[in-house]
């Protein structure tokens, strides 16, 4: 067992989250069960600016849509990626 500053005591050994306890917001792609998810990429003056995910591509999509009315300085960039990649 460890009791280092913040941490109270646990096991050690890895930590274990009960997949019921956790709940993922993934909007309206919530209904898609795949192992692909889309990464949005906002982009200024070439450096990463912020990182989405969704669920979907017409969410990410639209997503970018509303963002360029408001930011038209960024670029964005619409990718589809594993989800393995993200969570383990």
């Amino acid at each position: 067992m460890t009791n280092d500053g913040m941490n109270r005591r646990r096991p050690s050994g890895s930590d274990q989250i009960l997949a019921a306890a956790v709940q993922w917001n993934t909007g309206t792609g919530a209904e898609h069960t795949n192992e692909i998810i889309w990464r949005c990429d906002a982009l200024r003056a070439g450096k990463l600016y912020s990182r989405t995910l969704f669920g979907s591509r017409e969410e990410a999509e639209e997503f970018v849509q509303k963002l360029q009315r408001v930011e038209p300085d960024q670029i964005f960039n619409v990718e589809a990626i594993k989800a393995s990649a993200v969570w383990n």
